[in-house]
């Protein structure tokens, strides 16, 4: 095949944590990439995403307490499909 070895499962997991940080800022106003611990949540839950993707068509992201902004604690909900 003419594809590219160094692709892999890594990359797919870093576009999925970078689609999440950005839909989480365009609707929060807070940056996650600038947080290790929600960051860590982020890539544990971007590896299941891609995992269940693989069987089904959607998946549910459940991030509870993912960060705090002004008002208290806020979560990352979202359907990845």
């Amino acid at each position: 095949t003419a594809g590219d070895n160094k692709l892999g499962g890594d990359d797919f997991d870093q576009k999925i944590i970078d689609f999440l940080v950005a839909e989480f800022k365009k609707e929060n106003g807070i940056d996650l990439s600038q947080d290790k611990m929600a960051l860590q949540r982020l890539k544990d839950a971007a590896e299941k995403a891609k995992k269940d993707l693989s069987g089904v068509t959607q998946t549910q992201i459940s991030l509870p307490f993912i960060t705090a902004g002004s008002a208290g604690p806020l979560h990352l909900e979202m359907s990845l499909s």
